[in-house]
C-alpha cells in the first residue's frame, strides 16, 4: 500500500499569512476599537445609523435654509383679525379687541412661538374690561381663541370732579370701569353710592381703595334685578355719632327719590355665601312689602324701614314682612 504525501503547501502559506498579519502595525485609537466591531454582523446596522443620521443632518441643513420662508407662511402668521375673543357684553363700548392688539403689542406674531398664549394672555389681562383671562387656544392655520370674563358694572359712585359732580362706576369688587363708555342717559340705569369724600386711589381698572365703596358695590350687586322696581335710588353710610372703629362697622342705608329711607345694616362680605344668602333674604322681604304696598318711592320722606332690627321708639317705620316692625 501506498501513501500519498502530505501537502505542506497550504500549511506553510497560513503560517506565512499569520506572519504576514502580526508584522503589520495594528490600528490606532477609534479605529482600532472600531474595526473588530465593523467585522461583525452589526456592520449593517451601523451603516444604517450613520446613513440615518446624515439624512438628518441634511434635513436641519436644509431648514435652516428653508425654514424662515416656511414660518413666514399665512398659515403660521398671525393677522389681528384672527384673534376671537367672547363677545363683550351690551354695556362695553370699547373695542376691547383692537385696544389690547394696540396696547400690548399684539402684531407681527406667529403660532410657532412657543410664548404666543402668555403673551397674548398677558396683554388681555391689563385691559380695564377684562376680570379674568380664562383660556387662549391656538390653532392651524393662524387663529388663536381667547375665553374672557367681562367685568360688570354695579352703581354709580357720586364725586366730585374740577367742582362739579360726576359719577364713576364700578364692579362688585368696587373696581373702577371706564366712565367714558357710559353716556348720562346709561348713567341713570345704575344704583347710586352717595360717600363723603369718595375719591378713587388708582386709574381705570384698580380698586377704589376705600371700604365703604367695596360695600357699598356688593349691596348694589345683590339689589341689581330689583333696585328699580323696589324703587329705590341711592346707597349710602349712615352716619355715626363717633367714628367708626373699622370700616366693617359701617351701617348702609338704602333711599328713594322722595328722602324714604330703608336701614340696610352691614354690607355681605366678599365671597360668604351665608352674607349673600342673608343679603338676598332682605330683598325678599321688600319685593314682598312693595308687592303689599307699592314701590318705596311712594313713602313719604322721613319714613324708615329697618331691616336689621325691630323699630326703636321715636322712629317712624313702615311695616315689612318678617320684621317685627309696625307704623
Amino acid at each position: 500500500m501506498k501513501f500519498a504525501a502530505p501537502d505542506n503547501s497550504r500549511k506553510e502559506a497560513r503560517v506565512m499569512n499569520a506572519a504576514k498579519r502580526k508584522a503589520e502595525p495594528a490600528p490606532a485609537g477609534l479605529a482600532a476599537r472600531m474595526l473588530p466591531f465593523l467585522r461583525q454582523p452589526y456592520r449593517r446596522l451601523f451603516l444604517v445609523l450613520l446613513l440615518a443620521a446624515g439624512l438628518t443632518g441634511g434635513a436641519y441643513y436644509g431648514w435652516q435654509r428653508v425654514g424662515p420662508q416656511v414660518t413666514q407662511g399665512s398659515e403660521y402668521l398671525l393677522e389681528p383679525d384672527q384673534i376671537e375673543i367672547t363677545p363683550p357684553p351690551p354695556w362695553i363700548r370699547s373695542d376691547v379687541r383692537g385696544e389690547t392688539i394696540r396696547d400690548g403689542g399684539l402684531r407681527g406674531l406667529s403660532i410657532l412661538d412657543r410664548e404666543l398664549t402668555v403673551k397674548i394672555a398677558r396683554a388681555f389681562s391689563m385691559h380695564t374690561w377684562i376680570e379674568e383671562v380664562r383660556r387662549v387656544r391656538k390653532e392651524h392655520p393662524a387663529r388663536v381663541v381667547v375665553d374672557l370674563a367681562y367685568r360688570r358694572p354695579v352703581a354709580m359712585v357720586e364725586v366730585t370732579m374740577n367742582d362739579r359732580p360726576g359719577l364713576l362706576p364700578v364692579d362688585v369688587n368696587g373696581v373702577l370701569l371706564p366712565p367714558g363708555d357710559f353716556s348720562a342717559e346709561q348713567a341713570r340705569d345704575y344704583l347710586r353710592v352717595s360717600l363723603a369724600d369718595a375719591t378713587p386711589a388708582g386709574p381705570v381698572g384698580t380698586p377704589w381703595g376705600d371700604p365703604r365703596v367695596d360695600g357699598a358695590a356688593r349691596i348694589a350687586a345683590v339689589l341689581q334685578e330689583q333696585w328699580k322696581r323696589l324703587g329705590l335710588y341711592r346707597v349710602a353710610v349712615e352716619q355715626a355719632e363717633t367714628p367708626l372703629a373699622t370700616p366693617a362697622d359701617a351701617v348702609f342705608v338704602l333711599s328713594t327719590r322722595r328722602g324714604a329711607q330703608i336701614v340696610w345694616g352691614a354690607a355681605p362680605l366678599a365671597n360668604s355665601v351665608a352674607d349673600v344668602k342673608a343679603a338676598l333674604a332682605k330683598v325678599e322681604r321688600l319685593v314682598a312689602y312693595v308687592e303689599q304696598h307699592g314701590p318705596l318711592d311712594g313713602l313719604n320722606s322721613g319714613t324708615q324701614i329697618d331691616l336689621t332690627q325691630v323699630a326703636m321708639p321715636g322712629q317712624r317705620t313702615a311695616s315689612v314682612p318678617g320684621t317685627g316692625e309696625g307704623p
